[in-house]
C-alpha cells in the first residue's frame, strides 16, 4: 500500500481512471485541489458525440481510513439518501449531491496491484470552492449547506452509519492524544511547543466543557459531516449560491456541535488555515453572523433546544480541538495531515489557538 502523492505517471493515472465506467475515452488526467489527505486529480474524458466530460478521481489515503469500504458504503447510503430527499424538495440531485461512478467492475472501489483504494465522482461543473469566506454572503451560502446537509439526513435509515475514524469528534480523546504525543517524543519536538502546551494547559476549561457537551446523551447524536470546512461546499460560478457539500469521508454518527464549530474556525476568519502572520488571524464579525444565521435557518425546528444554545460555544471548543490535533501531528511528525514544508502543522495549530483567543474575547465583550 502506498500513499505517495507524486509516484504515478501520466500513464498510470489514465489507466486508473479507465477502470471505472466511464461514459467515453479519457483524454487526459491532472491533478487537483489542496487537500489535507487524499490525492486527488480530475480526468476530462470524451464522449461518443464528441463532447467533453470530467471525472474526479481520489486515491484514498489508507493510513487515514483504514477500511475504504466502509468509506464508501457511508458514501453510497448517505448520497442515495441525499437524492432522494433533493428531488422531494425541487432540486437537481445531479449538482446537489456527489454521483459515485463506479467501477468497471461494478465496485464503488478499485484497487491496484500494489493495494492502493481508488475511488470515481461525476465532476459538478459550473461551480467551485475556496479556501476562505470571500465575504459573508459567502459565509452564510456555506453555513446554509451544512445545515442543510444536517436536516436532509435527520431521517436516514438504519443501521447506524460506520464510523470510519473513531474518536475522531472526541475532545477527551484529542487531548489525550496530545499528552501521549508529548511523553513520547518520537520527532524530538516537544521542545518547540512550549508556548503551544501553556495554552492548552492554561484552557483546560474548555477541554472540560468539550467533554461534557460531547459526553454520550449530552447532546443526540446525528449524521454530521465532521469536516465542514469551507472549501468542502461547491458555490455555483454563476449565482454565488451553495450547489453541494462535498468530502463526505468522516459523514457518520456525531453531534451538530463538532460541524458548526468546524464551520467557526476558519469560515468566520479571511486567514489561511497555515498563516504565519497571526496579526491576521481574526474573526470576521460579518462572516461569525452570517455563519450563525445560514446554519440556524436551515435547522430552526429541527435541532433541540439544547442543541441550538450550544451552538454559540461551540467555535472556541471545536477550534482548540482541532488546534490540539494539528499540535499532536506536528509533534507526531506529520504522519496525518499533508505538509509542503518543515513546520506547516505547527503554523496550523498556531492560527487555531489565535482564532481561539479572539472567539473567547468577543464572546466576553
Amino acid at each position: 500500500m502506498s500513499d505517495r502523492s507524486n509516484d504515478a505517471s501520466a500513464r498510470e493515472l489514465a489507466e486508473i481512471a479507465c477502470a471505472f465506467a466511464l461514459d467515453g475515452a479519457v483524454v487526459e488526467v491532472r491533478r487537483h485541489g489542496s487537500g489535507h489527505i487524499h490525492d486527488t486529480f480530475v480526468s476530462a474524458v470524451r464522449r461518443a458525440d464528441g463532447s467533453l466530460g470530467r471525472c474526479l478521481h481520489q486515491r484514498i489515503n489508507q493510513r487515514v481510513f483504514a477500511s475504504p469500504g466502509q468509506v464508501m458504503e457511508n458514501i453510497a447510503r448517505v448520497t442515495d439518501h441525499l437524492r432522494a430527499k433533493i428531488v422531494e424538495e425541487g432540486g437537481d440531485p445531479d449538482r446537489g449531491t456527489l454521483t459515485i461512478v463506479p467501477a468497471a467492475s461494478g465496485a464503488a472501489l478499485h484497487t491496484t496491484d500494489r493495494g492502493e483504494c481508488w475511488r470515481t465522482f461525476r465532476f459538478i461543473e459550473g461551480a467551485r470552492s475556496f479556501d476562505t469566506a470571500r465575504d459573508a454572503a459567502h459565509a452564510f451560502e456555506a453555513a446554509s449547506a451544512f445545515g442543510r446537509f444536517v436536516r436532509l439526513l435527520g431521517d436516514l435509515p438504519g443501521p447506524r452509519l460506520h464510523e470510519t475514524i473513531p474518536r475522531f469528534a472526541d475532545p477527551a480523546g484529542r487531548h489525550a492524544d496530545l499528552l501521549a504525543a508529548v511523553d513520547a517524543d518520537v520527532a524530538g519536538r516537544v521542545r518547540l511547543v512550549g508556548a503551544e502546551l501553556r495554552f492548552v494547559e492554561q484552557h483546560d476549561g474548555l477541554v472540560r466543557e468539550a467533554r461534557e457537551l460531547f459526553a454520550p446523551g449530552a447532546l443526540p447524536e446525528r449524521v454530521v459531516h465532521h469536516d465542514t470546512k469551507i472549501n468542502n461546499v461547491l458555490v455555483d460560478d454563476s449565482t454565488g449560491t451553495a450547489v453541494c457539500v462535498v468530502d463526505l469521508d468522516t459523514t457518520m454518527p456525531g453531534r451538530v456541535l463538532y460541524d458548526f464549530g468546524d464551520l467557526v474556525r476558519l469560515g468566520a476568519t479571511r486567514a489561511a488555515e497555515d498563516e504565519r502572520d497571526l496579526g491576521r488571524v481574526v474573526v470576521d464579525p460579518d462572516c461569525l453572523a452570517a455563519i450563525r444565521r445560514g446554519y440556524r435557518a436551515e435547522t430552526r425546528g429541527f435541532l433541540t433546544r439544547d442543541e441550538d444554545a450550544a451552538l454559540d460555544r461551540a467555535g472556541p471548543l471545536v477550534t482548540l480541538t482541532i488546534g490540539m490535533r494539528f499540535l499532536t501531528d506536528f509533534l507526531e511528525g506529520d504522519r496525518y495531515f499533508k505538509v509542503r514544508r518543515e513546520g506547516q502543522n505547527l503554523d496550523r495549530c498556531r492560527v487555531h489557538f489565535a482564532l481561539v483567543r479572539d472567539l473567547l474575547s468577543r464572546a466576553a465583550r
